[in-house]
């Protein structure tokens, strides 16, 4: 039998190293693929919009909500600010410590710094200004960082807060009040803060 003259290798034969990748879509294709989804989403978005639309006219809806405004806290008549709409709607008794109740901007500070007159301790300073016809007292707080980082700023304004917001029933009216939170403050504990409250409170006549 003749032999054939070509050689034959006795090594495997080795795959090919090129790597198989996954087929992807076409634009059209990715179009075809999402648009319809996209198209959906977009008409279940109108007939949202359209069905709240009908229903903000509807004398039912205008009565439910006027109910849920009457007995909602959150709620108020409209032409009156809102430190005043949340002190009418805080009932009495309540404990809770709204915005209302506590001095935000930097010119009732300053006020409060200027006409007022300060009880100094150890751990706070109390600065108390008589206001006339400003209703329940007012309580603004100042924890600046030389009592270190905003942790423990945080925490020590965290509770001067929770201490008036305990005592706001047996305040006087018509005062502003600014606590002033002093270096070793952020070492005391809730108890000394509060006896310190106590005592400087106390001492500048605000307590009933």
């Amino acid at each position: 039998m003749p032999h054939s003259s070509r050689r034959v290798s006795k090594r495997p034969r080795q795959l090919s190293r090129r790597r198989v990748q996954p087929p992807l879509l076409r634009p059209r294709r990715l179009k075809q693929v999402l648009l319809p989804q996209r198209n959906l989403r977009l008409q279940q978005l109108n007939l949202l919009l359209e069905l709240n639309r009908l229903l903000s006219h509807h004398p039912v809806r205008k009565f439910w909500a006027f109910l849920i405004a009457k007995s909602s806290p959150g709620v108020c008549p409209r032409g009156k600010t809102s430190a005043v709409r949340s002190r009418e709607m805080q009932p009495a008794g309540s404990f809770s410590f709204p915005k209302a109740c506590r001095l935000t901007r930097a010119s009732e500070y300053e006020r409060v710094r200027r006409e007022g007159f300060m009880r100094r301790g150890r751990l706070l300073t109390l600065s108390v200004v008589p206001v006339e016809d400003s209703g329940p007292c007012r309580v603004g707080f100042i924890t600046s960082r030389r009592l270190g980082g905003a942790v423990v700023r945080n925490r020590v304004r965290r509770r001067l807060r929770e201490i008036v917001r305990q005592y706001q029933h047996g305040l006087r009216e018509g005062f502003w009040i600014v606590l002033v939170a002093r270096k070793d403050a952020a070492h005391a504990g809730y108890r000394a803060l509060e006896h310190e409250w106590l005592r400087l409170a106390r001492r500048a006549s605000i307590l009933l």
